[in-house]
């Protein structure tokens, strides 16, 4: 690997670690740029060489080709998903022996249907 190759992974790989600096900073790129005496223009053109950089690799381990070109555009749209609905299931069977009601919901197992009613005829 030729030198220059080498230094432009290592430049890379310290802009890499940078750009995850700022972007975890809570920080806006300017003013994390500003505090750190770099120009938001450097910044930018290393964020892409950064994102060209593990896209090369990306594809180099896959042998695919792009899911996008850089003349692409992505578009992305807000999706309102509703709150599920809390409902309490129904009663499907209600059985009343004096004073004591039974309610069965949809789904309750037959034998533990046949257990509470053997129950109950013992104590009536």
């Amino acid at each position: 690997m030729e030198l220059q190759k080498v230094k432009h992974e290592l430049k890379v790989e310290e802009w890499r670690r940078l750009i995850y600096e700022c972007r975890t900073s809570g920080q806006t790129i300017c003013t994390w740029c500003k505090e750190r005496h770099i120009s938001p223009q450097t910044y930018y053109r290393w964020q892409r060489a950064v994102w060209d950089a593990g896209t090369q690799n990306l594809l180099a381990e896959s042998n695919q080709q792009p899911i996008m070109t850089r003349a692409e555009t992505a578009v992305f749209t807000e999706c309102r998903i509703p709150a599920p609905v809390q409902s309490v299931p129904a009663a499907v069977v209600t059985l009343h022996f004096g004073n004591v009601t039974l309610e069965f919901q949809n789904g309750v197992h037959s034998e533990t249907v046949e257990t509470i009613l053997r129950a109950v005829k013992a104590l009536c």
